[in-house]
C-alpha cells in the first residue's frame, strides 16, 4: 500500500516533469539571439549593441518540435535602408568571409528561388522588410553544440547557457562585423529551412517567429584613442608652425 507521503512525492514528480515538458514545448522550434543584445518591442527583434557581435541560431533539441540534424537551415542577412536595386554600400564579414553590398546579394524575398521571379505564397512573409537585398548562409546544426533552453524574446542577449533538465537547444554561431557598411543602414536576420515544392520552386518550410528574429543598426565607428592622440599631435604641430611663421613676419 502506498503511503500518503509516497503518493504526494510521486504527484510532485509527475507535476514537475509535466511542467518541464510543457516549458520545452512552449519555446519556438527556431530562434535567433545576439549575445549582449537587447529586445526592441517596436520592431520585435533582438538588437545588436555594436557593429561587431556574435549571433546565435537556435533549434530545439528535444520534444515533439525538435529539429533534425539532417536538415539544411538558412540564415538570411538582409540590408535595410536601400529602397531600390542598385548601388554600392560597402561590405561586411560573417565568420571572416567578406560579403559586398550589394554585388554579393540578391534583391527580392527569401528563399533564393530559381524559377519564381517574384514573391509566391511559399516565400518568407514581407513583415515590413522585403523586398530587400539579402544573402542566404546555409548551415546544419551539430549535436556537439548545445545550449540550455531559454526564450530569446524574454531573455535576449544570453548566448548559449548550461543545459538543464528543462530542455536543450542546438546552436550555430555567426560572428559579424558591419563596420565596413555605410553608416545609417540596418541589417536584418531571419532563420528558416527550405523545401522543394514544384520542381525548382523553393519555399520556406519552418522559420523562427518574427518576434524571435534579430537586427543590427550600422553605427558610425568611434575613433580609437590612438587616433585622437595623433589628431591632437597634428593640431599641436600645426599650431607650432603657425606661431613660427607669425614670429618671422615681424
Amino acid at each position: 500500500m502506498n503511503s500518503p507521503f509516497r503518493t504526494f512525492k510521486h504527484s510532485v514528480l509527475a507535476l514537475s516533469v509535466a511542467l518541464m515538458t510543457a516549458s520545452a514545448w512552449a519555446e519556438p522550434m527556431l530562434q535567433l539571439d545576439i549575445q549582449g543584445g537587447t529586445y526592441d518591442n517596436s520592431t520585435q527583434s533582438i538588437l545588436a549593441s555594436s557593429n561587431s557581435f556574435s549571433l546565435y541560431a537556435y533549434g530545439l533539441a528535444s520534444g515533439p518540435k525538435q529539429v533534425s540534424l539532417a536538415d539544411n537551415f538558412f540564415l538570411s542577412i538582409s540590408l535595410l535602408g536601400v529602397a531600390q536595386p542598385g548601388g554600392n554600400y560597402g561590405s561586411f564579414t560573417v565568420n571572416g568571409n567578406t560579403i559586398n553590398a550589394t554585388s554579393d546579394m540578391i534583391w527580392g524575398t527569401p528563399p533564393v528561388d530559381s524559377i519564381m521571379a517574384e514573391w509566391d505564397p511559399g516565400d518568407l512573409s514581407s513583415h515590413g522588410i522585403f523586398p530587400a537585398y539579402f544573402k542566404e548562409v546555409g548551415f546544419q546544426f551539430s549535436a556537439a553544440n548545445k545550449s540550455g533552453l531559454y526564450n530569446t524574446q524574454n531573455d535576449s542577449g544570453s548566448g548559449p547557457i548550461a543545459v538543464t533538465p528543462l530542455g536543450s537547444m542546438y546552436y550555430k554561431r555567426f560572428d559579424f562585423d558591419l563596420s565596413g557598411l555605410t553608416p545609417g543602414l540596418s541589417v536584418h536576420f531571419d532563420l528558416y529551412n527550405e523545401k522543394f515544392t514544384k520542381g525548382a520552386d523553393i519555399d520556406v518550410d519552418k522559420f523562427a517567429p518574427f518576434s524571435h528574429d534579430a537586427e543590427a543598426h550600422v553605427m558610425t565607428p568611434i575613433p580609437e584613442p590612438e587616433t585622437y592622440a595623433m589628431l591632437l599631435a597634428g593640431l599641436g604641430l600645426m599650431g607650432l608652425v603657425a606661431r613660427r611663421r607669425k614670429g618671422r613676419a615681424f
